[in-house]
């Protein structure tokens, strides 16, 4: 993301939220990498609690649909190392499924995906949300 996609689309009107945890011995926040995402519109939170991670687990059924192709995800307690792109039409309150493009989980392994989503989000022309497949 930092590297492809973000400068690929510096003038998109866009916000990333990197929640981070620790979900393997030696992670910690003392440890974590600052310059990982240092583009202004991306806002970091670290998550000790895992708070996120937890809430959206339980609710991957009502999200399965939009699994980005190559993506693994066998329900679990916490979901972690993964995207949930959003487009501007985005409004839930109890789900999160209205405006949800898709997710990837891994990242790696969503990640062509998500750059083509963001090519059809963010190129010339391009509507605000891109069509699902």
């Amino acid at each position: 993301m930092q590297n492809e996609l973000l400068p690929k689309y510096a003038k998109a009107n866009l916000r990333a939220y990197a929640i981070w945890f620790n979900m393997f011995p030696g992670d910690d926040r003392s440890k974590w990498p600052p310059n990982l995402l240092t583009d202004a519109r991306v806002i970091h939170r670290w998550d000790e609690p895992k708070a996120v991670g937890l809430w959206y687990a339980p609710h991957t059924a009502s999200i399965r649909s939009e699994l980005a192709p190559g993506s693994q995800w066998r329900d679990g307690a916490i979901l972690w190392d993964a995207y949930l792109l959003y487009g501007t039409d985005a409004k839930w309150s109890d789900t999160p499924t209205a405006g949800l493009i898709h997710w990837g989980r891994t990242i790696v392994a969503g990640r062509e995906t998500l750059k083509d989503d963001f090519t059809k989000m963010f190129a010339a022309g391009a509507t605000a949300t891109p069509r699902r497949e």
